[in-house]
């Protein structure tokens, strides 16, 4: 009962998350650091999705691009000083 109740919550958590990366990729596209964090919370709930359906190999894909959301959030938020400081 209870492993049905969680399929069924993250059934629908999986809607949020693709909203949450596509409007990720919009702020991306826009050059905003928001998108990066969008990415980087959806990737966290994706990785949990896919381990909890047995998608193994799609959880490490998740996970790396977590890793370089983080990599992206910190060089954007980096180059964001620089200008400032520049100015």
């Amino acid at each position: 009962m209870l492993a049905e109740n969680l399929t069924a919550i993250f059934e629908k958590l999986s809607w949020v998350l693709v909203g949450m990366s596509l409007l990720g990729n919009i702020f991306v596209i826009k050059k905003k650091v928001i998108g990066q964090w969008l990415w980087a919370i959806a990737n966290v709930g994706w990785v949990s999705y896919d381990l909890w359906i047995g998608a193994y190999s799609q959880a490490f894909l998740f996970f790396v691009y977590l890793l370089l959301c983080i990599w992206g959030i910190y060089a954007w938020t980096r180059d964001e000083q620089k200008q400032k400081n520049q100015e």
